[in-house]
């Protein structure tokens, strides 16, 4: 087997598992387990009474930080190994480098990186090996569930914008209002116009954390105008994403349909109708 044919199978199997290959499936099986078991680790080494009472469970979740990101530096290398199998990455120097820009390789290498750093500068940032997370989405990135969502969000992209872009506008003239009304009697609470921002999002949201909030009567009454606005303009983008999904299951329900043809008898899906009606 040449060293072309065997970087080919390295790359299909490191890809997500389509086409029901074996090798591939297993492996993000695999990777996915790796992945929850680094994930655990992380949480359970920032409790203290484990570092400190039971030494021999501390000792083993060090042991498994370190197995895991040996499979994740492997994993890497041979992702930016193979990747010179896909064509689009077939240049062996420019094509790496264009495969280690995609956003998963930069995933891969926030990960590990953070361990060389404390190894070799004593700098601790380990916490956003959290990140690591996001590669789950290269196993179901396939899936038609995750492709509709995404396919819906590019269609409604524009209403959406226009929907986010009102409500910023709403924030910040709602927090530069109560600035104006609460920083005579609370300048402490409402300091600034970024304090009321804080202030604006918790309450357009009505998520009412209730750490900052109006004490005078016309604060109160502008308040109150604000959370009804919040009600009706939060309710938006999430009526804009229930119709574009409608719409897109409409479609994906009828282009799934099978018609059968009167001359010959095969079936004929409804995409292909086109081409009997020519």
């Amino acid at each position: 087997m040449s060293i072309a044919s065997i970087r080919k199978r390295v790359y299909e199997i490191l890809e997500p598992a389509r086409d029901g290959d074996a090798g591939s499936l297993a492996f993000d099986i695999f990777i996915t387990i790796v992945i929850f078991l680094n994930i655990m680790v992380m949480i359970l080494m920032t409790v203290k009474e484990i570092r400190e009472y039971y030494f021999y469970f501390s000792v083993l979740l060090v042991l498994l930080a370190a197995s895991t990101l040996i499979i994740f530096v492997a994993e890497y290398i041979l992702r930016i190994w193979s990747c010179t199998a896909n064509e689009e990455y077939s240049n062996p120097i420019f094509g790496r480098l264009k495969w280690a820009l995609t956003p998963y390789a930069l995933i891969d290498l926030i990960v590990i990186l953070p361990y060389f750093l404390l190894l070799f500068t004593g700098i601790d940032i380990t916490g956003i090996v959290v990140l690591r997370v996001f590669r789950l989405f290269k196993i179901i990135r396939y899936s038609d569930s995750i492709s509709l969502i995404i396919r819906v969000v590019k269609i409604e992209k524009n209403t959406l914008i226009t929907t986010y872009l009102v409500l910023f506008i709403v924030l910040i003239a709602s927090a530069t209002l109560m600035f104006q009304v609460e920083f005579p009697a609370q300048p402490d609470t409402f300091a600034n116009i970024p304090d009321a921002m804080w202030w604006g999002v918790i309450t357009l949201t009505t998520t009412g954390y209730g750490d900052i909030v109006p004490i005078t009567p016309a604060g109160k009454l502008l308040g109150g105008i604000i959370s009804l606005i919040g009600i009706g303009i939060f309710a938006l983008p999430a009526g804009i994403l229930a119709s574009g999904f409608t719409k897109a299951l409409e479609q994906s329900v009828e282009s799934e349909k099978i018609y059968m043809c009167p001359h010959c008898g095969n079936e004929i899906p409804h995409n292909e109708l086109w081409r009997k009606n020519k």
